[in-house]
């Protein structure tokens, strides 16, 4: 006979996981989708994609410790260094995106 310690946990579809609301995510999307380079062939917007979705997971997690905007501060530092470092933008284009980031993250900081 097996009962619930000898069973190994699993997530149900009601489980709570961190998630951003639906128009951050849309927003960022937008901000991603206008990038030089974006959708222009298979597979050519895959780092930015991948950065984008680490983006986007690690503002779903602010918030649940400290400051919310440090958190936001860290969230989107992470992802332009990571732009900077594999050149995957120009400097012009890298920091209007941070710009469009941080406007966005205050949105996110007046809504809650």
């Amino acid at each position: 006979m097996t009962g619930p310690a000898e069973q190994p946990a699993l997530p149900s579809t009601t489980e709570d996981t961190a998630s951003v609301p639906g128009w951050v995510e849309k927003s960022v999307n937008d901000i991603f989708a206008a990038l030089p380079g974006a959708g222009s062939g298979a597979g050519s917007g895959a780092p930015l994609d991948a950065l984008r979705d680490a983006y986007l997971d690690c503002l779903a997690g602010a918030g649940r410790g400290e400051d919310i905007d440090t958190e936001h501060d860290t969230c989107r530092q992470a992802l332009l260094d990571q732009v900077t470092e594999r050149k995957l933008l120009d400097t012009a284009t890298t920091q209007a995106l941070a710009q469009r980031l941080e406007a966005l993250e205050a949105d996110i900081t007046a809504n809650l």
